[in-house]
């Protein structure tokens, strides 16, 4: 697979992706995982989504992330160990791909939330040991430095506070030169942005990085939300729109548009340091 382009996607790259052999891959190992652990994930499920591929942004994030991990690997020695961290990883298919795409590699999955533990015991049975899990606060990683070759976090960061802390935290326990793959909503206008800035800022500090991430902030060709409705309104997560907006109108949001103006960026960065 061929690194897809770093930034906030296009609806045609978008488009031009689900229709790709590689989509197609990607999307028949997430089914098959699905079916095969569909009890051990079922309490997850119920209290996320069923199918976390077939989501509006996740379709381009899940196969994003591969395609630059792919990237990264094929630049070094044939079996060189590899350690990746999957930054608050909820309990997906990918780590699993991974690890059974690149027997060199290791993957370890860490989430506040300790009774996935439960879960990845489960799936680990009938799949590869070298899928690991740590119950983890991202602000305070339990890692040493220099520990991990690769770090992925995909939409985690926007549903958390202190963001510079855990940039700083991916930057300590990544080894020189090491690879940050991280991906996030955004609200689809730049004006109602709440604490990317910090976050960019934090992650120029650390990291050299190969696009400017949000030139397609304003871009009419971006994926959105919006567009995502059109093509199916299952892609969203948010399944009530009545009581979502009545839960932003209670929280002082007022009453907001449906569905939610959202895009999506995504990243890959370069320790420095």
């Amino acid at each position: 697979m061929s690194p897809l382009p770093a930034g906030i996607p296009s609806i045609n790259e978008y488009q031009r992706l689900l229709g790709s052999p590689e989509f197609e891959a990607v999307e028949r190992y997430s089914d098959g995982f699905l079916a095969a652990h569909r009890t051990a994930i079922g309490p997850y499920s119920r209290k996320w989504v069923a199918d976390p591929l077939h989501q509006w942004s996740r379709q381009w994030e899940y196969p994003f992330t591969l395609s630059r991990i792919t990237a990264e690997l094929a630049h070094r020695p044939a079996g060189e160990p590899v350690r990746i961290l999957d930054a608050g990883s909820g309990v997906t298919f990918l780590p699993f791909l991974l690890a059974e795409s690149f027997p060199q590699a290791t993957l370890c999955c860490c989430d506040w939330d300790s009774s996935l533990g439960t879960i990845f015991g489960a799936i680990g049975e009938g799949r590869s040991a070298r899928v690991e899990f740590v119950a983890a606060d991202l602000h305070e990683l339990p890692f040493a430095p220099a520990e991990f070759d690769l770090v992925y976090s995909i939409s985690v960061l926007e549903h958390t506070d202190r963001r510079p802390a855990i940039v700083h935290e991916f930057h300590r326990v990544l080894k020189p030169g090491g690879k940050l793959i991280l991906t996030f909503d955004l609200p689809a206008e730049p004006s109602a942005d709440d604490g990317t800035a910090d976050m960019l800022s934090a992650l120029a500090e650390s990291f050299d990085g190969d696009t400017d991430p949000l030139r397609d902030w304003a871009s009419a060709d971006r994926l959105t939300t919006s567009y995502a409705a059109t093509l199916d309104r299952r892609l969203l997560p948010w399944r009530h729109p009545l009581l979502y907006r009545l839960s932003c109108l209670l929280s002082g949001h007022g009453w907001v548009r449906w569905p939610p103006a959202m895009t999506v960026a995504c990243l890959s960065l370069t320790r420095t340091g």
